[in-house]
């Protein structure tokens, strides 16, 4: 079998054809790492229309975004001016065409494709071009390049092309994400703003059981839509294996905050309704220590924003089952978790215990390290907008619907929830439930 010399020409442009098409990969990847890191449209722009002339050797590269039913030419890099800024029909030009047909073009001579408006061209040095869909499944723009002379684009170049409008589709994807969590963490303040605004709106409205009523359904479909989907972002968020640290604990607070907001929506719904009855549990087998855990990690967040901690006590044996609804006694237990670090002091211990007290009860228990309830208020404080106000410096006031529910709640299961004095200070709230 006959070998080839080094010297042989047919072996050297092979090596040479390696070489560059192992350069362009290179140079591809280092886009897309730009790509990557960029922090906004125009950033993507300028990075793919240099990488696409310089991957392509062309004389010129365009950045198209898609703008309704225009094509709308956002940047380029070029010898001479082309059409940055403006914006044409997607019916008049290649770009658009590429778009809807969500394929590419490759153009040898424009005097000779339909498709090119010639008018257009006319006054640019352009001769040859090709062009390339960025995210061809539903295209956000396109990426052209620009020859002044007669040039035939080969399938290497133009598979670069498609690979760089790939990382463009994606840099442009994870523009929006980090756009939508910044307005998402945003939001969530105007949210709990707007939350103490109403609470205190329908405090001075609770006289008026059907305004009330009306009002609180309003607030309360206003409040879930976007708690939920804040609480959506978050936990994608935090799915992330590779999410740092940082980032991490400040996820776990914008989905602790945006639960409050979804929960103090729920209470306002369930602990205002004037039907009795209304509540009906839906009844299955629980962990219960495996629900207060979940509880007790939903709440940590808040808890370490005070310098508080939470304590779960293991009186009941993990596994230890009880029948009740799921979504009502975590919000339950949550409501009463909350509550105690609201009104207790800062860098204090909030206590959470579980314990079966017989075949036929539970028993569910609270305990803070706040002023306390004056005996002679204890009854009130279940009372649907009842606030306490000064129970501590460390305190802060809630919204009057929490422990208006867990009553609700706790005794549309059977259960009964009493408030008493916690042994040394603070107070002890303790829900009984069948087992």
């Amino acid at each position: 079998m006959d070998s080839k010399s080094p010297d042989d020409p047919a072996r050297s442009g092979g090596q040479e054809l390696s070489f560059r098409e192992n350069h362009s990969a290179q140079r591809v990847l280092r886009a897309v790492q730009e790509l990557w890191r960029a922090h906004d449209l125009q950033s993507i722009a300028r990075i793919a229309t240099r990488a696409a002339r310089e991957l392509t050797g062309a004389d010129g590269a365009s950045f198209v975004l898609c703008d309704g039913e225009l094509c709308h030419y956002a940047q380029e890099d070029a010898i001479s001016a082309l059409w940055q800024g403006r914006r044409f029909p997607m019916s008049s030009c290649v770009s658009g065409w590429v778009m809807q047909n969500r394929a590419p073009a490759v153009v040898d001579d424009i005097a000779l494709d339909p498709r090119i408006p010639i008018d257009v061209y006319r006054p640019t040095f352009v001769r040859s071009m090709a062009m390339v869909p960025v995210h061809a499944r539903a295209p956000l723009g396109a990426i052209g390049s620009y020859w002044g002379a007669a040039h035939t684009t080969t399938a290497h170049e133009l598979a670069l092309l498609e690979a760089l409008a790939d990382g463009a589709a994606l840099a442009m994807e994870n523009v929006a994400l980090r756009e939508g969590a910044e307005n998402a963490q945003a939001r969530t303040s105007e949210i709990e703003a707007t939350t103490r605004e109403l609470a205190e709106q329908h405090r001075a409205l609770a006289d008026s059981q059907r305004q009330n009523g009306a009002l609180n359904e309003l607030v309360a479909h206003d409040l879930r839509s976007p708690a939920a989907g804040i609480m959506l972002i978050a936990r994608s968020r935090l799915r992330d294996p590779d999410l740092p640290e940082r980032e991490r604990r400040r996820w776990r607070t914008v989905l602790c905050s945006a639960e409050l907001i979804q929960r103090t929506a729920m209470n306002l719904l369930d602990a205002s309704s004037s039907q009795p009855g209304a509540l009906v549990p839906r009844l299955d087998e629980l962990d219960l220590t495996a629900l207060l855990e979940e509880v007790v990690d939903i709440l940590e967040p808040h808890a370490a924003s005070r310098e508080q901690r939470i304590e779960l006590r293991r009186g009941a044996p993990r596994g230890c089952r009880v029948r009740a609804d799921g979504d009502l006694l975590r919000r339950v237990l949550q409501n009463l978790v909350d509550n105690a670090l609201r009104h207790g002091p800062a860098r204090g211990a909030v206590r959470v215990e579980a314990r079966r007290l017989d075949a036929r009860w539970v028993e569910l228990v609270v305990r803070d390290e706040g002023a306390g309830i004056p005996v002679h208020l204890r009854d009130r404080i279940f009372d649907r907008y009842a606030r306490l106000d000064g129970r501590g410096a460390g305190s802060s006031a809630g919204r009057g619907l929490g422990l208006t529910f867990c009553k609700l709640a706790v005794e549309a299961h059977g259960g009964t929830i009493e408030v008493r004095d916690n042994d040394g200070v603070g107070s002890c709230f303790r829900v009984l439930l069948p087992g």
